[in-house]
């Protein structure tokens, strides 16, 4: 057991320290520095010590050392290592019969090796507890935002955690090597119901007592023995805490720090750091016995001061958004008047006067681009050819070179091409478009035949005025009015793939169809150069109908089997 509770702590610290290394890379992408470098605290303490339980304390002191780190302005992890040595004295009696806690306490009852039997006579309850611990701790800083204050000379805080310790408890039962005999102590006293009888049987005890605690106390685990036995071993156990603390900042370096903490043992030694748990030798006392420690703390610290900030609990988060807003309250006032509207503010503009519209360079000056003289904003050839005079408008009094004019050209060119067109308008009429082909008893649009669709969009979108006979076809597998339907649907499947990918005006489609009556291989089986759409310019042919042959459906596919974006041009 004391092995997996060591093994946990480890794990623990661990974890911490990984945490602390990744923070530095958690704010590396960060453009605002939210959390500085920080430096980290070493500490010292020294206090007064005390086990609360069922025997009354005495004063005890303790002593230790500490790392602090702080994961932000908030939080912060600690390592704690305590020794502490406290004792107590009880005035009431506990033994002198057969059902006292002495008689249950099987190191005063007479059975064990130290010779002892406080059965029969008073046993006044007395101890000292040597306790070591190591404690991994968060802490909390409750004043880490501070509006009013950028600089902290106090940090409120408190804290939680959770360690391992081992104690020894030693009892003062004798004097020498001889019983104390306590029976007249409180002789004519009552210190069960007197608080001056109760003093005044402290008072007699420490007459009494030498101070030589000599005898190891009850262990839960039954082992018993003298301090120096070499039988004996020691218990490791496991115990959290909680406590509060208050820091008070001599200078960037150094503070000191006022705190108070609580610790509850777990497991079967929980209730032994007195040596005192049975009541009787029927019941155990009720509540297990707490460690109190309030120490000092001289904190100290460390890391480089020149690159890293303070640690961070005095550090207010506040302060780097006042930094900022200091630096830019302390900013000359930015003027970004422009009086002249030439998009070159004012005191940077070296002509502030720039009439409204002019173009101006980046200095607001009113541009001259062929400086000829006269501003752009004024003149009606901003470009003139150089080597000419300029009339006062800008424009260049440049003699007639006698060169044929835009006009004859444009004229001379259409004179040429008239004839030609009119031979390519009797073309078009007799132009060869794409033949589409389709699988057995389908309509739709096959992927290997979307390029000749391409083709035919892209003579009609050249052609703006041209409209096309979509006419199909089947082969000779079916029924007369099977075959008419099925081409007709392959014809209305070419129409609307045309239409919806290429943006085909409908009206420029005209839709025919002949069913297996055209073949163009002369066969009554099946061949796929009859089961196709045919594209020819139109002429005279107008938009055949439906077949009205007693079938609505003939044939299977979607119509286009086109899935593509139109936009995107696929």
């Amino acid at each position: 057991m004391t092995r997996k509770f060591l093994l946990l702590f480890c794990l623990i610290s661990l974890s911490l320290t990984a945490v602390t290394a990744q923070e530095d890379e958690a704010y590396k992408g960060l453009k605002f520095d939210a959390q500085p470098k920080h430096q980290s605290e070493i500490g010292v303490h020294l206090g007064h010590f005390m086990v609360v339980g069922d025997v009354l304390p005495r004063p005890g002191w303790g002593v230790g050392l500490h790392f602090r780190r702080a994961f932000d302005y908030a939080f912060s992890w600690r390592v704690d290592f305590m020794y502490g040595q406290g004792t107590g004295l009880e005035p009431r009696n506990s033994g002198g019969s057969p059902n006292s806690h002495a008689a249950a306490n099987r190191v005063l009852n007479g059975t064990s090796n130290n010779g002892l039997d406080y059965t029969d006579q008073p046993w006044y309850a007395n101890y000292q507890t040597k306790y070591f611990s190591l404690t991994a701790q968060g802490v909390w800083s409750l004043n880490s935002f501070n509006f009013k204050k950028q600089i902290k000379t106090f940090n409120w805080y408190t804290f939680a955690g959770i360690g391992i310790n081992t104690f020894e408890t030693f009892y003062d039962a004798k004097d020498g090597d001889v019983q104390y005999d306590f029976t007249r102590v409180a002789e004519g006293l009552n210190p069960n119901s007197s608080r001056d009888d109760r003093k005044e049987v402290k008072d007699n005890l420490k007459d009494i007592l030498d101070g030589d605690y000599e005898t190891r106390a009850e262990t839960a685990l039954g082992r018993r023995g003298e301090s120096g036995d070499e039988n004996f071993e020691r218990q490791f156990n496991v115990h959290a805490n909680v406590g509060v603390g208050l820091s008070y900042k001599i200078n960037d370096k150094f503070n000191i720090s006022l705190e108070h903490q609580v610790s509850i043992v777990f497991g079967n030694e929980g209730d032994l750091l007195d040596g005192y748990r049975w009541r009787t030798t029927q019941d155990l006392s009720q509540y297990r016995d707490l460690v109190n420690y309030t120490s000092i703390r001289l904190n100290f610290n460390i890391g480089k001061r020149e690159s890293r900030s303070e640690p961070l609990w005095w550090v207010s988060p506040m302060s780097l958004i006042a930094e900022d807003l200091a630096e830019v309250k302390a900013r000359p006032i930015f003027d970004k008047t422009d009086n002249d509207k030439d998009g070159v503010i004012d005191v940077l503009d070296e002509d502030p006067n720039t009439p409204e519209g002019y173009p101006v360079d980046t200095k607001g000056v009113s541009l001259d681009s062929d400086k000829d003289g006269v501003v752009d904003g004024e003149d009606k050839e901003p470009y003139s050819p150089p080597g000419y005079d300029v009339n006062t408008d800008g424009i260049a009094q440049v003699p007639d070179p006698g060169y044929v004019k835009e006009d004859d050209v444009n004229r001379i060119v259409d004179t040429k091409l008239a004839p030609m067109k009119a031979t390519i308008d009797e073309m078009e009429s007799t132009w060869f478009l794409p033949v589409i082909n389709f699988d057995l008893d389908r309509y739709n649009i096959r992927p290997s035949e979307f390029s000749k669709l391409h083709q035919v969009a892209s003579v009609m979108k050249a052609y703006p005025n041209m409209k096309v006979a979509v006419i199909g076809h089947t082969d000779r597998t079916a029924g007369n009015c099977y075959n008419d339907v099925l081409s007709f649907s392959r014809s209305e499947a070419a129409i609307n793939y045309l239409v919806n990918k290429y943006g085909i005006q409908r009206d420029r489609l005209i839709l025919n169809w002949s069913g297996e009556n055209t073949p163009m291989v002369d066969t009554n089986g099946q061949t796929l150069w009859n089961r196709r759409v045919e594209f020819q310019v139109a002429s005279d042919q107008v938009e055949q109908a439906k077949p009205d042959c007693g079938r609505t459906k003939a044939g299977s596919g979607s119509g286009t089997g086109y899935s593509g974006n139109k936009e995107a041009g696929y």
